[in-house]
């Protein structure tokens, strides 16, 4: 691996692994930590797909931490799906950014992006565990609330999921982002564009659109109203 210094930027470069970048961000906003703040950025290529970057900001003091996926070429918005019948299909690749929603259809679950959404590039299998981690989580909350449905529900879900992981049961995962930065990728895979409309049922999670024609021509004033509009759409969210 070699180290090359490029305007106080550390980047490795590594054939096999891709390119890692180390930026300091300064102080971390959590903690208030003196230079704990980082961005650890990997640019690699995925097989039959292309290049992607994994976004990481951590602080080094108190263990903040904030991921995301960005594809590093032009994709449309897109609806991905996949019919996981076998163990071979566990594999199938998900590139989940911080704007995309993932739906597994029979088991009737979605996980739709919020302001503080991650992205992460994993597997079917990846997915069912981060689902059956939470769920286990929101059991227990449920339990010492006395929700006696919730919790049942919650093991009819664990349930499911094991039988999926041992080819039991079917589950038809889908992926969907109005920004094109997230993918199922295998060969099993079918896509098609999203709709006007679909497009503008998706969140954004902590993304916003914003139109520079709407923004021209206004000067400062603009700027300051496009401040406040951003403002009251992230309290919105939040």
């Amino acid at each position: 691996m070699s180290e090359i210094k490029k305007n106080g930027e550390r980047v490795n470069a590594d054939p096999e692994v891709g390119d890692v970048q180390v930026i300091s961000l300064g102080d971390c906003p959590i903690c208030g930590g003196k230079g704990t703040l980082k961005a650890i950025q990997h640019i690699h290529e995925i097989p039959y797909f292309g290049k992607v970057m994994e976004s990481t900001i951590i602080c080094e003091k108190c263990g903040y931490r904030n991921a995301d996926v960005m594809i590093l070429e032009d994709r449309p918005p897109k609806l991905y799906t996949v019919k996981v019948e076998g163990e071979k299909d566990l594999f199938t690749r998900v590139v989940r950014s911080k704007s995309g929603t993932i739906e597994l259809e029979e088991m009737g679950v979605k996980i739709e992006p919020g302001p503080a959404a991650e992205g992460f590039i994993t597997n079917v299998e990846g997915v069912l565990e981060r689902v059956r981690e939470t769920l286990l989580m929101a059991r227990e909350f449920r339990r010492q609330e006395g929700d006696e449905e919730a919790v049942k529900r919650a093991d009819e879900i664990l349930s499911y999921i094991e039988d999926v992981k041992e080819g039991k049961k079917p589950l038809t995962v889908k992926i969907a982002d109005p920004l094109g930065n997230s993918a199922l990728i295998g060969e099993k895979v079918k896509s098609r564009l999203l709709t006007e409309e679909e497009i503008k049922k998706l969140s954004l999670g902590p993304y916003q659109i914003i139109n520079p024609e709407e923004l021209e021509g206004s000067g400062n004033g603009s700027e300051e109203a496009s401040s406040e509009k951003t403002n009251e759409n992230k309290e919105a969210q939040g």
